[in-house]
């Protein structure tokens, strides 16, 4: 099983313009540490509640695309090297890169991908996007010997 996860945080447009619609009763409940650090930054408790859920909306496909991204990044790696096993994908979200882990024959090898190459890959108007990622995972492989 591949482990999925996405690191640090962002919200896009539609997801904060959701968040700002929501009725305040539908607004997640705060912890006294989510309370606090409203207070400390002086921002009203709702306005903090809003941000949060624009947050975990964006969070939700950020990691519905990382899973996406896996199941074909291991499709393709397994056609390069069939021995080849993904241990994880990381969506970096400060870095704009995907951090993965492949082992093959027991070595670990550590593979990053910006995220635009996964981008293109899910924008249909670009039509070698995955040949792109073929390429840099055989590249990739190459420079470490791996075949």
């Amino acid at each position: 099983m591949i482990k999925i996860a996405v690191t640090g945080s962002r919200s896009d447009k539609s997801d904060w313009e959701a968040a700002q619609n929501t009725p305040r009763e539908q607004l997640p409940t705060l912890t006294r540490e989510q309370r606090k650090v409203a207070e400390q930054l002086h921002i009203p408790e709702e306005d903090y509640q809003r941000s949060i859920l624009a947050g975990r909306r964006t969070g939700e496909k950020l990691l519905k695309k990382t899973e996406l991204f896996a199941k074909l990044l291991q499709k393709k790696v397994r056609e390069k090297t069939p021995s080849a096993t993904i241990k994880s994908v990381v969506l970096d979200t400060w870095a704009h890169r995907f951090e993965i882990a492949v082992e093959v024959n027991g070595t670990g090898i550590p593979l990053h991908i910006p995220e635009g190459v996964v981008e293109d890959l899910f924008n249909l108007s670009v039509t070698d996007a995955e040949q792109k990622l073929s390429q840099m995972v055989d590249q990739c492989f190459h420079r470490l010997g791996v075949s």
